[in-house]
């Protein structure tokens, strides 16, 4: 029988999740049967149970080991007893350290059903016992890891379902269907959004209304809730609701590493049309580009329609609004580079200004004439589109052929000069290090040219890619219909971008303008020019 110290004997039990698939074999109530038994049996007084539940053994900060090597430090501890060594723990290197520090306090370490015991002296297999428990948890990782990639392959859920859907009634996770109750919240935020109303007042909106956050659809339980700006934001991003499956995105370093990184696309899981979608194409295309191009407000709280779809023509930057003038009070777009000046007044660029006011006047012209035309002259309209297309078309890949045959005539150039600097060094005319240098410099060019061949063949491959997507817009336009103003959602939803050149003013004046070149970029047809 063992001698017992008035110390306290620390009988230690944890569970984590994967264990409770084991059945009652490792189940707390089990651990502390046996271990309330062994205690007894050898003696062993002034128990105290430690206990963590549901806390994977790769997990060294846990409630329960943090209170029992606190008691171990304070030399309130002198045994612990463990059912076996996977329960202190998986991995080789924590473990290895809990044992040492008790070593340092004299705790007697046990491990009842592995017959470890340290006042018999160093144990060889516990080491092997370590490394197998290790083991154990990379392997059950990897197949996790293989199994929910399997289902991802199969459109299955991984997880809990988006905010907006749900599995059909037949039950399986890959058939998924609008939530009757949710869906048409995801609706109205993505109407909201595309119709101008920032994420704050939608958010605000919602919670006013009392609307059931999502963190409460995850739970099946309908609580109002404050709406936060990332639900929303992560929300209209979302290409889930344009009835594109996407997993796999996210994953942990590793087994012991929780920290989640982004994976390469590439590695990503994507099932296009795999369940209904809740907004159209359109719709999610607008919303993107009022992501990318959201208005910011002037330190006064104003903002232009505009904002973030008007482009420098020389610096290629955008225009910033702001108030100028004689009193400060007319809102001109003016180049962000020419706005940031040095220390020394240096432009970057020049000025491009123009009037909020006279931009907005010619950007609404030119969709309401571009839009009435489509809509009276559907044939005629659909020619011109496809002639200014195919000019394009025509040019780019001119211009990459010639430049494909001469970067493919350098790379023949390049293996006659490497033959021959190769020659030279053969029979003494270049020494080592020279050649040596030469022939890097000719590899290293010629490697570059080969990768640009590469990608300029696959381009021309591809002329279709340049093509305007004519029935995309003809869809917006019958959509629309008559653009009586310009809002913010017909902007986002007809406009790429506004490119503005630098004006030209009358000789020998810098106020007197005498005109300046606008170009308007539509979406999915690029420039629309009328004859």
């Amino acid at each position: 029988m063992a001698v017992q110290s008035a110390k306290i004997t620390a009988l230690y039990c944890r569970l984590s999740v994967d264990d409770k698939a084991d059945g009652e074999s490792n189940s707390i109530k089990n651990q502390k049967e046996i271990l309330a038994k062994y205690a007894s049996d050898n003696g062993f007084k002034n128990t105290k149970f430690y206990v963590d539940d549901g806390t994977s053994g790769t997990v060294f900060n846990r409630p329960g080991l943090n209170a029992m090597v606190e008691d171990v430090n304070a030399d309130k501890v002198g045994v612990v007893v463990i059912k076996d060594q996977s329960r202190i723990g998986r991995d080789v290197l924590e473990v290895g350290l809990l044992k040492r520090q008790f070593e340092q306090h004299n705790v007697r370490f046990i491990a009842a059903n592995d017959g470890l015991d340290s006042a018999n002296g160093f144990d060889m297999m516990s080491l092997f016992r370590d490394v197998f428990n290790e083991f154990f948890v990379a392997d059950t990782s990897k197949k996790i890891r293989a199994v929910k990639r399997a289902k991802a392959l199969q459109g299955k859920a991984v997880g809990k379902l988006p905010y907006g859907y749900r599995i059909d009634d037949s039950g399986d996770t890959s058939k998924w269907i609008p939530c009757e109750k949710t869906a048409p919240i995801v609706q109205e935020v993505f109407q909201l959004y595309v119709r101008g109303m920032c994420i704050a007042e939608i958010c605000r909106s919602l919670t006013e209304r009392n609307i059931p956050v999502p963190e409460s659809h995850k739970s099946e339980k309908n609580i109002a809730g404050q709406w936060c700006f990332s639900t929303i934001w992560v929300m209209v991003e979302n290409p889930v609701y344009i009835g594109r499956y996407t997993s796999h995105k996210i994953t942990t370093v590793s087994y012991k590493n929780k920290k989640r990184v982004l994976q390469p696309e590439e590695d990503w899981i994507v099932i296009e049309n795999h369940h209904p979608p809740l907004v159209d194409m359109e719709t999610f295309e607008i919303a993107q580009r009022i992501r990318g191009g959201r208005k910011r407000y002037t330190k006064l709280g104003e903002r232009s329609i505009l904002n973030g779809l008007v482009y420098c023509y020389d610096c290629g930057s955008t225009l910033s609004y702001c108030k100028q003038g004689a009193n400060g009070d007319v809102p001109n777009f003016i180049c962000k580079k020419y706005r940031k000046a040095d220390i020394y007044n240096n432009h970057k660029c020049t000025r491009h200004g123009i009037r909020v006011a006279d931009l907005e006047k010619t950007v609404l012209g030119e969709i309401q004439d571009t839009v009435s035309f489509a809509l009276e002259h559907e044939k005629k309209f659909a020619a011109r589109v496809h002639k200014s297309a195919n000019a394009n078309t025509e040019k780019l890949i001119k211009s990459k052929t010639i430049e494909c045959a001469k970067s493919e005539k350098r790379i023949a150039e390049l293996d006659n000069i490497m033959r021959n600097i190769y020659e030279d060094h053969l029979i003494g005319k270049l020494s080592e290090k020279r050649f040596t240098t030469m022939l890097e410099g000719y590899e290293t060019e010629q490697s570059g040219l080969t990768d640009k061949v590469e990608t300029l063949r696959a381009e021309l491959r591809e002329p279709e890619a340049t093509t305007a997507n004519l029935e995309s817009f003809m869809k917006m336009v019958r959509q629309y219909g008559v653009i009586e103003e310009l809002s913010e959602e017909t902007a986002r939803a007809f406009i790429e971008r506004v490119v503005v050149h630098g004006a030209v003013f009358a000789t020998g004046t810098k106020r007197k303008k005498v005109s300046q070149e606008i170009e308007i970029y539509f979406t999915y047809i690029g420039r629309f020019e009328q004859e």
